[in-house]
């Protein structure tokens, strides 16, 4: 399975398989109606330990869909629930630290390096 960063896709691991994810601007939206919060908040809220169930499901869902799998919310809870809570949700947290993330640093370096090879 290819991932292609530049296109924010992100490879998670769920029941055994990988599973191509990406968050879309569409699909943030749909995840902040669904929690009823911004998706920074929500974020923040995942690293602090407070997590929900339905968060995890709101999230997954556009992701993995995001990612071109054809998955409904069923189907997302019976991945978590072969997967485990634990493992979810941190699949989650690390889908968000992901997509959240500047990714400046590592463009800076990259033009760095091209800088220095001419």
């Amino acid at each position: 399975m290819e991932i292609n960063k530049h296109k924010g896709e992100v490879k998670l691991k769920l029941a055994g398989k990988d599973y191509k994810a990406r968050l879309t601007v569409n699909s943030i939206m749909m995840i902040e109606d669904a929690v009823d919060m911004g998706i920074i908040k929500l974020a923040t809220k995942m690293a602090e330990g407070e997590v929900r169930l339905s968060h995890v499901i709101a999230v997954l869902t556009p992701a993995l869909r995001g990612g071109g799998n054809d998955l409904q919310t069923p189907d997302v809870v019976k991945l978590v629930e072969k997967t485990g809570l634990v493992l979810s949700i941190k699949a989650v947290a690390d889908l968000l630290a992901i997509s959240l993330s500047d990714n400046s640093e590592e463009k800076d370096s990259k033009e760095g390096k091209q800088e220095q090879g001419d």
